[in-house]
Order: structure tokens, then C-alpha cells, then sequence
């Protein structure tokens, strides 16, 4: 039986009944029911009790399950967690964001993108566009300037200080005379990154675009990422600005967990 107390139809004979049914009980956990009795359990299924009791035993037994101390009540175990993990670690990240990211740049029409440091450029992971009115040649794998860009200005925002000022140090050198119209706009989305928790840049990358950005940090610092959304300057301004710089703050609380499962390169 599936969750939902469908019969689950068998295909040519390599159906497994049993193991359906304990995926079957593995499925009725989800982050509004944490602990279920077997009874509980039985009603989600239509399985019998004593059919589910015997699934949850061998469940506990393998640690997919545990008891709930002092509760008649389960929960699930470890080694289901370990099964989570070996999804997450097999998914690039940006397959994992990608439902979120497109959700927002649809809703928005504009783009939202993800991104990773290449030498002093930011590395598109993902991107997803809302509308066709954008820059055309950016795509997955597509890199702009960390110096004059939001995404790259968000990612410097999440170094910490050491780390910062010696890639702000190879940026200033590589940009020679350019350096001294870039650094005031980075030194203002800095500050603004200090009060918001986000960068705002108005066509800095392209005249007709305006983007906001803001880091995506593993728990142990170990991986940073930037998630931006960018869009056509008269559209992107103000309010707009703010309600997408809070849009991709709670993403990329979201997202950030994730990292500790990702090798990004």
C-alpha cells in the first residue's frame, strides 16, 4: 500500500511486496507528523496493525526507526538519515535549488542565479530566467567579475576579513587604473551587506540591469556561494530591490545546510 492507501500494482513479476510496505511506513514520516504510533501508521497505509507492527520492528532493528523514549511513538532513525545524505552528496546544488530559484524568477520575471568563485570571476552553477527581456548569454557555466558584480560582491561580503582583503587585493591589481571607479561601489555594498544581509547593484555589470545578492555559507564556512536575482532596471528598483534581497536570504538559509553534503570546485 502507498501513504495515501492506494494499492501499489505490481510490474512482471520483480515486485517486491514486502519492501514496498516498508517504504510504504518509512513515507508517513514528514516534518508535521516526526513521531507516529503504529495504529497512526496503519490508518496512513490501510495496512493491517500487525502487518505494520511487524515492519516497524524490523525497521527499529535495522535503525531506519527508533522508539520514542517514554511514548509509544517512533521516529526515524540514523541510519535513514545516512540514506538522505547519499542523495544529497549524489546532487549537484544547483539541481537541489533549482525548483526554488526558477519559482522566484518566474514570479518576479526576472533572473535568479547561483554561483561559484573561479579565480576572480563567479561561476554560474544555475540559472533560471522569468522573462526574455534579460542578458541573453548567461547560462549555466557562463562567468562574470567578482569586482563589478553582485554576485561576486555578495560572495567577498562572506569572507572573512583576512580572506577579503587579499582577493580584494588581486582584483585591485588586475584591474590596474579601473580600480579606482570600482572600489567605492564595493565599499558601499559592503556596508550595505552589514546592515541587510544583502548587495544591491545598479548597473554595474550592465547598464540596463539592476541585481541583488547574498551569500550562501556552509555551516562549517568551508563553501561559499552566491544566489542573486537580476532584472531590467525599471523594473528592479526600490521595494522591489528589498523584497527579493529577503526572498534570497531565507533561499539561501534554505540552500546553506545542503553544502555540507556538496564538493564544489
Amino acid at each position: 500500500m502507498a501513504r495515501d492507501g492506494k494499492s501499489i500494482h505490481p510490474k512482471e513479476g520483480q515486485f517486491v511486496a514486502a519492501l514496498a510496505k516498508g517504504l510504504g511506513v518509512l513515507q508517513c514520516f514528514s516534518p508535521s507528523t516526526p513521531e507516529l504510533g503504529s495504529s497512526e501508521i496503519a490508518r496512513m497505509t490501510g495496512m493491517p496493525q500487525p502487518t505494520v507492527w511487524r515492519l516497524c520492528s524490523t525497521l527499529i532493528q535495522l535503525g531506519f526507526l527508533v522508539v520514542v523514549p517514554g511514548r509509544q511513538t517512533m521516529r526515524p532513525g540514523i541510519s535513514l538519515l545516512g540514506l538522505g545524505q547519499a542523495v544529497l552528496s549524489g546532487l549537484p546544488i544547483g539541481e537541489l535549488a533549482l525548483t526554488d530559484m526558477q519559482s522566484m524568477a518566474s514570479r518576479h520575471e526576472g533572473a535568479v542565479s547561483l554561483g561559484a568563485r573561479d579565480g576572480l570571476s563567479m561561476l554560474f552553477l544555475q540559472r533560471c530566467q522569468g522573462s526574455a527581456i534579460l542578458v541573453a548569454d548567461l547560462r549555466v557555466g557562463s562567468r562574470i567579475p567578482i569586482a563589478t558584480s553582485a554576485t561576486g560582491w555578495a560572495y567577498l561580503a562572506a569572507l572573512d576579513t583576512v580572506a577579503r582583503n587579499k582577493l580584494i587585493a588581486e582584483l585591485s591589481a588586475s584591474l590596474g587604473t579601473q580600480w579606482s571607479m570600482i572600489e567605492p561601489k564595493l565599499a558601499a555594498a559592503l556596508r550595505q551587506f552589514a546592515k541587510q544581509g544583502y548587495v544591491v547593484s545598479k548597473g554595474s555589470s550592465n547598464a540596463r540591469i539592476n541585481a541583488v545578492a547574498v551569500p550562501v555559507k556552509s555551516p562549517d564556512g568551508s563553501v561559499i556561494l552566491s544566489l542573486s536575482s537580476a532584472g531590467i532596471s525599471e523594473i528592479f528598483q526600490g521595494d522591489k530591490l528589498a523584497r527579493l534581497g529577503s526572498e534570497l536570504k531565507l533561499l539561501a538559509a534554505k540552500l546553506a545546510p545542503l553544502l555540507s553534503f556538496q564538493r564544489v570546485t
